[in-house]
């Protein structure tokens, strides 16, 4: 009756394990019958997936039941736990009770206490799949070089700031483009051992635009007007609404500001920062500093009024495309 863990936010490769589990688990003759996919966030649903865990699974072989947003190591509810904890002990030997939820369990609550048990006697196993956050470029790279490696492609110097412009932080993009690459490259080289992804490779293989409001940061913080239009351009002509385009770019200009400011004051209480600059994550503030390093306080309180200006005439019902380029070319 073992019971699996899963979280994190790569529902690409949360999909792949759960479908891995299926596979290994159940026979294929059955599976029909003996896999059930559930949602926690319903609540009829969950009441479903708590009485299917214990019915045993039909034919040959195993029973899965995967309860997808489960709310049972996120959400504090008493009288979820208890159920839980009673009807665990009633679960079939051969049947999988999967609970897959993008946040993290909660150490908090009771009922993450009693899975946390469960996993140290080795009655449920507990894996994660997360991936790097839009800004953390390095980390976007690491997940890139070892989903590569994992394909037996080597990531040539240069080639993975193309690549991660292309597809972003997508993992299901990521995926479909270096096996297109991997292809290509095969037919290539016969030997299968030495495949190596250059940039000219990428720029024939991965085509897909890939534009979001942080290359837009990026080239306004290096004073890139041009790309950074370009940028917004394409966002808006792919249907993004303008104003929300625009508070994103006031929000993230606002932290960098913020950091900037104190910076130059010479604060260094990260807690402090954190605060007055509204994140979350400590180990932001190192990657914005270095963004900012090169950049003026006086340009980015510049940048900040132009784009609460932009806010005002959006909300005044002017062209999106002429107000960006007229708020913003001014800045170069």
């Amino acid at each position: 009756m073992p019971i699996q863990i899963i979280w994190g936010n790569d529902l690409n490769a949360c999909n792949k394990f759960i479908q891995e589990i299926i596979d290994q688990k159940v026979s294929k003759i059955w599976e029909a019958i003996n896999v059930s996919y559930l949602n926690g966030d319903d609540e009829n649903q969950l009441k479903q997936a708590f009485d299917e865990i214990l019915t045993p699974p039909l034919g040959v072989g195993s029973r899965v039941i995967v309860l997808k947003n489960n709310p049972i190591f996120t959400n504090k509810n008493e009288e979820l736990r208890i159920k839980f904890e009673q009807t665990y002990q009633n679960i079939p030997i051969n049947t999988y009770f999967v609970l897959q939820n993008i946040k993290k369990p909660d150490a908090r609550i009771k009922s993450t206490k009693f899975i946390q048990n469960l996993i140290k006697k080795d009655l449920a196993i507990e894996t994660s799949f997360s991936l790097p956050d839009v800004w953390d470029y390095e980390g976007q790279k690491r997940y890139l070089e070892i989903t590569a490696n994992s394909m037996n492609i080597k990531i040539e110097k240069g080639a993975a700031e193309l690549i991660i412009d292309s597809v972003g932080n997508d993992s299901y993009k990521l995926m479909n483009e270096l096996t297109k690459a991997k292809i290509y490259l095969s037919a290539l080289n016969n030997d299968k051992s030495k495949l190596v992804l250059k940039s000219n490779d990428v720029q024939k293989i991965f085509n897909d635009h890939q534009s979001n409001i942080f290359k837009i940061i990026d080239h306004l913080l290096q004073n890139s007007i041009a790309e950074s239009l370009s940028e917004i351009y394409f966002l808006l002509q792919n249907g993004e609404p303008a104003l929300r385009l625009n508070s994103g770019l006031i929000s993230q200009i606002r932290m960098h500001t913020i950091i900037k400011l104190l910076d130059t004051a010479g604060e260094q209480d990260l807690s402090k920062i954190c605060k007055l600059a509204n994140i979350s994550n400590p180990k932001r503030i190192f990657y914005i500093r270095k963004k900012v390093h090169s950049t003026s306080s006086d340009f980015l309180i510049k940048l900040m009024g132009n784009l609460l200006n932009i806010e005002s005439l959006l909300k005044k019902g002017n062209n999106p495309i002429n107000v960006f380029t007229e708020n913003l070319v001014n800045l170069s």
